[in-house]
């Protein structure tokens, strides 16, 4: 009787198992497919995502698309007797009567009486375009010693970087990696400029004046009229300077003033570039609660008309 239980039992369970196992075979291939195209489909995204993430940059920011071109108007117009040292940096200012200023220990902003601003920027304090390239051994060999320990270097190459210099087919090549470090050094060069840049494109132009080179985002005689000047001298030390105003406002300055501008700039003697901003002194009021004593707004040099023309 004990061995035809067991016989009776064995039949009871084997009857659901037949009835099981076809499906979970099936199952577990199809499991298995499906981890298999799971698994391809992740190494393929890894594989093209240089490529995936310059279109979806160059989707969000058309900007990306714009390499600088030689700037045509080189002439330059007269300056002002005044000049100002800020963050390392002194350059003599437009003929145009300063209202109120405006100093942070990031920036120090000039606003002008017949509208518009001058922004002078502490590069010192906007290292976020050069602390993207680690100095490691595979920085080094996809962009070069050059480029890793060149500021202006690395932003001339990032400027000329565009989204569609990446090929899918080129997968994670040295290629493929080192455009993508340079446009997302790009991207973090443009974010500096302006914060509202996503909705208009601007030109860019390449610019050399005096002791200093580098580039010019935007142009004074097209709207936005907002303009973004980086530029580096032969230490490579870093410049930059903001011409903006309110929204829809005309032109603030000429091509021409700022070329003299440009030109102007040397290495300040009261400035620094460790981040103290000296202070202003002029008729318009200073913010910030600065010493009005220490200016570094000079009106005792000789006028700069004859020196600023070609």
């Amino acid at each position: 009787m004990e061995d035809q239980a067991l016989k009776w039992w064995h039949v009871r369970w084997r009857l659901p198992l037949r009835a099981i196992t076809p499906f979970a075979i099936v199952a577990g291939k199809i499991t298995g497919v499906l981890c298999l195209l799971a698994a391809v489909g992740y190494g393929v995204l890894y594989l093209i995502s240089p490529w995936l993430g310059a279109r979806n940059l160059g989707n969000l920011d058309p900007q990306l698309s714009i390499v600088p071109v030689e700037l045509s108007n080189k002439a330059m117009a007269p300056l002002s007797s005044s000049s100002v040292d800020y963050y390392g940096f002194k350059f003599f200012l437009p003929n145009k009567e300063i209202q109120r200023t405006f100093e942070r220990e990031w920036a120090t902003t000039l606003l002008f009486r017949s509208g518009g601003a001058l922004a002078i920027q502490n590069a010192s304090r906007s290292p976020e375009t050069f602390a993207l390239v680690n100095h490691d051994g595979h920085t080094e060999r996809l962009l070069g010693q050059e480029l890793v320990h060149s500021k202006f270097k690395l932003l001339q190459a990032a400027m000329s970087a565009r989204p569609d210099q990446l090929k899918w087919w080129k997968f994670r090549s040295s290629e493929n990696e080192k455009a993508e470090l340079l446009l997302l050094a790009k991207f973090s060069a443009l974010d500096t400029s302006f914060s509202a840049r996503f909705s208009t494109v601007r030109p860019v132009y390449a610019i050399a004046f005096g002791q200093f080179r580098g580039f010019q985002v935007g142009s004074p005689d097209v709207s936005p009229n907002d303009t973004h000047i980086d530029v580096f001298d032969g230490a490579d030390r870093h410049f930059e300077l903001d011409i903006t105003g309110q929204e829809g406002h005309g032109q603030v300055l000429t091509q021409e003033e700022i070329n003299a501008l440009v030109a102007s700039i040397q290495v300040g003697t009261s400035g620094n570039a460790s981040g103290t901003s000296p202070s202003v002194t002029t008729n318009a009021p200073v913010q910030n609660g600065s010493d009005q004593n220490s200016s570094p707004i000079r009106n005792d040099v000789p006028n700069r008309k004859d020196s600023t023309k070609q």
